[in-house]
C-alpha cells in the first residue's frame, strides 16, 4: 500500500491490521477452518466429529495472536464521513 492508503487505514482505526504477518497457510485450508469453526461454541466441526478448541490454539497453529482484545480502539460506523464509510465497506 502507498502511504496515502496506509494513512486512511490508520485513521479508520485499522492500523494494527497492517502488522499481521502474511500467513503461510493455503487459502483453501483457511476457508475450511473458517467455515467449520463455530465461534459462539468454540467448536471445530470435522469429518471425525466436533471438538472444543481455544482461539489461542488456533493462533498458535497459524502463528498469529488470537487472544485478547486485538482492537482496543473501536470505530463507530455512524460517526464516519461518507468517504470513510465507503472505504470501510470496501475493506
Amino acid at each position: 500500500m502507498n502511504e496515502k492508503k496506509k494513512t486512511i487505514v490508520r485513521d479508520l482505526g485499522f492500523g494494527d491490521l497492517m502488522h499481521i504477518p502474511p500467513l503461510r497457510v493455503h487459502h483453501q485450508l483457511l476457508r475450511e477452518l473458517a467455515n467449520n469453526f463455530k465461534l459462539g461454541e468454540n467448536r471445530l466441526k470435522t469429518g471425525y466429529g466436533s471438538f472444543k478448541i481455544r482461539p489461542k490454539a488456533i493462533g498458535d497453529a497459524l502463528g498469529i495472536n488470537a487472544s485478547g482484545d486485538l482492537f482496543p480502539q473501536k470505530v463507530n460506523y455512524k460517526d464516519l464521513s461518507e468517504d470513510d464509510k465507503e472505504i470501510f465497506r470496501r475493506f
